[in-house]
């Protein structure tokens, strides 16, 4: 009589990363020699695959080479923009919102200070099929579509905290810190301090910033700082707003501060920065049911 194994694998009390995103749209990109997008940034997370080819992409101005199998994510917010290296290059990818991962800034999926380009490794298939099947749901829609891509979506998301190693927060520390994320993207505009930051989330200073900088990696006075630069970048890019205006509009009380602490942080002043995003930017195919401000590849798969 042939010998019979009948294994059952149970899972253990591991605590569980509650969280369910809305998927916005996925899609597909294949561009040849020279491709270019513009300097751009969304109010969703979005990730991508690079299926095939070589590129580059540059994040809140630092730049960082892409490949086959590699994954790319935008937290929501951050400044980005990619180009081809080489003779073509394929890129799956999709967008969420509504992402609230506990023990992340909320429209994260990766720590703030985590790099945004990271391997597929021995992941590589099962996250190229992921992606196909999704864009298979929301380019047939049929039955359930919205279902199964959305749970492909999360799915894929914890295949990204996996890979980043991101671990259970505290919930009421993510709280404070989102609040505080909050106050800090409301006033950046005006003259606030850390004192300030702590009074809104009701918390002694020392405290506050022991909480902040644990769950999120970053110290309160540096992503006010990222987030004071990335609007300035902005206005640089899309704007005839002069220096001086411009350092007032981000929270400074004049061009020569502004230019310094610019200049500190991002190697180039910002008229040098102005320069160079304008000399760099390129037309792109945009569809004309996409709002400006949400500007994505083309080649996309609303979510409808």
């Amino acid at each position: 009589m042939a010998k019979h194994y009948h294994y059952h694998f149970y899972p253990d009390d591991e605590k569980i990363l509650s969280f369910r995103p809305r998927v916005v749209f996925s899609g597909t990109l294949n561009s040849g020699k020279g491709w270019s997008s513009n300097v751009h940034r969304h109010n969703f997370c979005e990730i991508m695959y690079v299926s095939n080819g070589e590129g580059i992409i540059n994040i809140e101005s630092e730049q960082h080479s892409i490949k086959t199998g590699d994954i790319v994510v935008y937290n929501s917010g951050v400044f980005h923009d990619e180009k081809s290296l080489g003779d073509e290059i394929s890129i799956l990818f999709f967008a969420v919102d509504n992402l609230q991962i506990p023990g992340l800034a909320e429209g994260c999926i990766v720590p703030i200070d985590a790099c945004p380009v990271i391997e597929a490794g021995s992941y590589d298939d099962v996250l190229k099929s992921f992606l196909s099947v999704m864009i298979d749901e929301l380019t047939q829609k049929k039955a359930h579509y919205k279902a199964i891509s959305t749970n492909i979506a999360t799915m894929f998301c914890y295949y990204i905290l996996r890979l980043y190693e991101v671990k259970v927060e505290n919930p009421r520390h993510v709280e404070i810190c989102n609040e505080a994320m909050q106050y800090i993207e409301d006033n950046y505009q005006s003259d606030i301090s850390l004192d300030s930051i702590a009074s809104s989330v009701h918390l002694s200073k020392y405290h506050f910033v022991r909480i902040f900088k644990e769950t999120l990696g970053i110290s309160p006075m540096k992503c006010l700082l990222r987030i004071r630069l990335a609007n300035a970048k902005d206005l640089l890019g899309r704007t005839e707003l002069s220096i001086r205006e411009i350092a007032m509009s981000v929270g400074y009380e004049n061009a020569l501060t502004f230019s310094r602490v610019f200049k500190n942080s991002e190697d180039i002043s910002p008229t040098d920065y102005r320069n160079n995003v304008r000399d760099f930017m390129m037309p792109i195919d945009v569809p004309t049911d996409v709002p400006a401000k949400d500007l994505v590849h083309a080649d996309f798969v609303p979510y409808i």
